[in-house]
């Protein structure tokens, strides 16, 4: 009996662990910079490709990754997505039965106007479009997005806050 329990334990662990190492290749949405290109400074939301585990959660937070885009081998940006540029943390908790509950951290975020000649603003407005259009075609549900901001800081970031319900299909 306790060989067997043992056995079983161990083939949970095992089909577990195979299950969760399954990796896709996917694309997301992220906010990038158009730095080293002879445009004006923009934010560009881009549809990439990640290689990445098949958790929704994980494909969520991945619109915070790093990401240095093909360039030329003069131009030397070292990251391209302005979510990891400018310190802004992105994490997702799937809660009450349905829904994501996302929040944008941005109490570390860095200054962008100077630097990068965009607005923190229009970087947060991106990476919530790239939220939506994420949730939009990989049917992921519904979400909550929240927004906490740096103590002291007279931004309306509420303005950027949203909640996604995907349509329901008629019968």
């Amino acid at each position: 009996m306790k060989r067997s329990l043992l056995f079983l334990a161990a083939l949970f662990a095992f089909a577990g662990s195979a299950i969760a190492g399954t990796r896709v290749l996917t694309f997301i949405y992220q906010p990038l910079t158009n730095l080293g290109t002879e445009e004006d400074a923009a934010v560009e939301v881009t549809r990439v490709p990640v290689l990445i585990n098949a958790v929704p959660e994980a494909i969520i937070a991945a619109i915070a990754w790093p990401n240095r885009i093909l360039q030329e081998e003069n131009t030397n940006v070292p990251d391209s997505n302005f979510v990891s540029l400018l310190k802004i943390k992105v994490t997702v908790d799937f809660a009450d039965g349905d829904i994501y509950h996302i929040l944008f951290d941005l109490s570390e975020m860095l200054p962008s106007e100077d630097t990068y000649g965009v607005k923190e603003t229009e970087v947060v407005a991106a990476a919530a479009k790239c939220l939506r259009s994420l949730f939009v075609e990989s049917k992921f549900g519904a979400y909550e997005l929240k927004i906490k901001a740096k103590p002291g800081d007279k931004t309306d970031w509420k303005k950027f806050e949203s909640r996604y319900q995907p349509k329901k299909k008629g019968k």
